[in-house]
């Protein structure tokens, strides 16, 4: 499944490094060892995710189909060894089989064809490897940001901001997760062992909260003109309040991890 956040690499760099610390701590508590361990980092972006493993000892192959954003990863990351970039997607990765302790999607899943994803994340990893998808997103909570999100409605083609990628088209979800999803991973063998959910605030200005907004998988499919005007709305709106204080934006973090019993 297309996205266009390629179109946006340097603002997305900028403004979508927020992965929580809490993910990670999550992680250790539930002895997933991380240090010397080989990770695919499925739908890497500019290697946010891939940068912290790193830094937690695992070694990494970061699949990213956009090389925009592999250009950048690859300058944030620096001369770091323990991270290698490859230019594939999670139906066609390009890694060997049966190589990886662990694979993590972060954010990454519903632009995925799932059924096909979940055949490459059983193939690529070992033998009782573990799958950790994770989500996030930010609840619409205070008055600002229902002003806001009412501005990306009425520049909206559609009549209501509809969820990115298959969770559109998904007749239940849950914890955060279509249905569809636990099926297609049932079916290679990927059996679910645990979710974890996080609940947790980040505090934003107005300028940090147009370039989150701006990032965001319903105003990157915008024409650049409606984008443009969009954006411009918005910031007026917030110049209104003429509100020095920084908003907190409510965030919660869905994290399913599920273990290869294919072999």
């Amino acid at each position: 499944m297309k996205t266009n956040f390629h179109n946006y690499a340097e603002e997305y760099f900028k403004h979508r490094n927020d992965i929580p610390s809490a993910f990670f701590e999550e992680l250790t508590k539930r002895n997933i060892e991380l240090s010397g361990s080989k990770v695919a980092d499925i739908g890497a972006g500019p290697g946010f995710v891939s940068k912290v493993l790193s830094e937690h000892g695992a070694i990494v192959d970061a699949v990213e189909p956009s090389e925009e954003f592999i250009k950048i990863g690859k300058k944030y990351v620096g001369d770091d060894d323990r991270i290698s970039f490859t230019k594939g997607t999670a139906e066609h990765t390009g890694l060997n089989d049966d190589t990886y302790d662990i694979v993590i999607v972060m954010r990454a899943w519903h632009w995925f064809e799932s059924d096909k994803a979940s055949k490459e994340m059983r193939r690529i990893l070992k033998p009782d490897g573990l799958l950790i998808v994770a989500d996030i997103g930010f609840k619409v909570a205070s008055k600002m940001m229902k002003d806001s999100m009412r501005i990306v409605k009425k520049n909206s083609k559609h009549e209501e901001l509809r969820p990115a990628g298959s969770k559109e088209d998904s007749i239940q979800m849950i914890n955060g997760f279509p249905v569809e999803w636990f099926s297609d991973w049932r079916h290679e063998r990927l059996d679910l062992e645990e979710f974890f959910k996080h609940e947790y605030r980040i505090k934003f200005t107005d300028q940090e909260w147009l370039g989150r907004l701006g990032t965001s998988s319903w105003l990157v499919s915008f024409k650049k003109k409606q984008m443009d005007k969009t954006m411009e709305k918005i910031s007026e709106q917030l110049d209104s309040k003429n509100n020095e204080s920084k908003h907190k934006v409510p965030h919660v973090l869905n994290v399913a991890i599920l273990k290869n019993k294919y072999k």
